[in-house]
């Protein structure tokens, strides 16, 4: 009777704390209309250098480079750093050829020779960057028009020291449309409220001189993006996705959850180092980015565990014959026909994978998916 209490509360628990949570953030798209204010650019717009860090990227990389080409920005007021670290696969033949076909704008080249992570290529490309915005993107992935654009005019604000941008993906994966579209929402909510706990390495724009502040990015764990705002909103600095900025995000086909428990292992190490900062560093952070980190983290390090251990539990319960567990379970199993139910579950069951590879692989350097 104990086994099945406890295990019925697990679960009832898990459930509950993001329901919550989900509630406290559509209050917070209700008292703002938009995720602040921003100033118009002037006629001479910040200089920005845009990041592109490769390793065989043969299939997308002149399709990225013509992207940024058509961007709404003036093409006298950015530069492409490209960062390759070791291609086989001719990337670099391609970039040479379509450097050449484009002659008015300023593509730099730096070549590592070896892969030592996307971190290490990114602080070598600010380094050599000319930019007063930074901006970092991932090759197989493609702007709006108007990204570039956009979240530099959002970056004129003094209380801006980052964006990011709202990720539509290209899937025919229905677990990856649903989850996006709670996942979109929370970003855009948290951001209005002061930050977001997540960045996305299609596009993220941080201010230079914040960027040399806190040392770079970060090398030691997997999320570059993510980490990165995350202190500059430490700062005191908001770091934010806002509505109008929008990236196309392509979604792998094969290797799908292979793909997605590396990109949560890569967000575990990045709240497990937030709640380090929080609990043994004592750092003070502003409020609203606390209180939005705290669930955050709740809802990535813990939550996942209860639905886990209280399905165990369950699981344990039915066996020796208890009715209500029998009935849970045969409950749950008739959820999963419904979407946002089943992509719930596997998204449980991905953070919990990600955080049992995480002990012995933080995949800081990994094998390339395509999509």
């Amino acid at each position: 009777m104990m086994l099945e209490g406890l295990s019925i509360a697990l679960i009832v628990m898990h459930f509950i704390t993001p329901s919550i949570y989900y509630v406290i953030a559509r209050g917070w798209l209700r008292l703002s209309s938009k995720t602040g204010s921003r100033d118009g650019l002037t006629t001479e717009p910040p200089f920005v250098s845009i990041i592109i860090p490769t390793y065989n990227e043969a299939k997308v990389i002149t399709q990225k480079l013509s992207n940024i080409y058509l961007q709404d920005y003036p093409r006298d007021r950015f530069e492409v750093i490209i960062v390759d670290s070791g291609s086989t696969d001719g990337t670099m033949d391609l970039i040479r050829e379509w450097v050449k076909g484009h002659g008015d704008i300023n593509v730099r080249v730096i070549e590592e020779g070896v892969r030592m992570g996307k971190a290490h290529a990114l602080n070598t490309a600010l380094r050599n960057a000319k930019g007063d915005i930074i901006v970092i993107t991932d090759a197989d992935s493609t702007w709006l028009r108007d990204s570039l654009r956009n979240a530099v005019t959002w970056l004129v604000n003094d209380c801006v020291g980052a964006v990011s941008c709202n990720k539509v993906p290209r899937t025919n994966k229905d677990v990856e449309t649903e989850y996006r579209n709670y996942y979109g929402l929370l970003r855009i909510a948290e951001s209005r409220k002061f930050s977001s706990a997540i960045f996305h390495g299609e596009l993220a724009a941080f201010k230079r001189d914040l960027l040399e502040k806190i040392g770079g990015f970060p090398t030691d764990l997997g999320a570059d993006d993510s980490h990165t705002a995350g202190l500059i909103s430490m700062m005191g600095y908001r770091a934010i996705i806002p509505e109008d900025v929008k990236c196309i995000e392509y979604v792998p086909s094969k290797g799908y959850w292979t793909w997605r428990i590396r990109r949560a292992q890569h967000l575990i190490q990045h709240f497990l180092r937030f709640l380090r900062y929080v609990l043994i560093d004592g750092r003070d952070l502003p409020r609203d980015y606390r209180q939005i980190m705290l669930y955050e983290s709740y809802l990535h390090l813990v939550n996942p565990w209860l639905f886990v251990v209280g399905l165990v539990l369950i699981i344990i319960s039915a066996i020796h014959g208890a009715l209500i567990p029998i009935a849970l379970l045969l409950i749950g199993a008739a959820l999963l026909v419904i979407k946002i139910f089943r992509t719930w579950v596997m998204t449980q069951v991905i953070l919990v994978a990600a955080a049992i590879r995480n002990l012995w692989n933080k995949e800081l350097v990994w094998r390339k998916i395509e999509k």
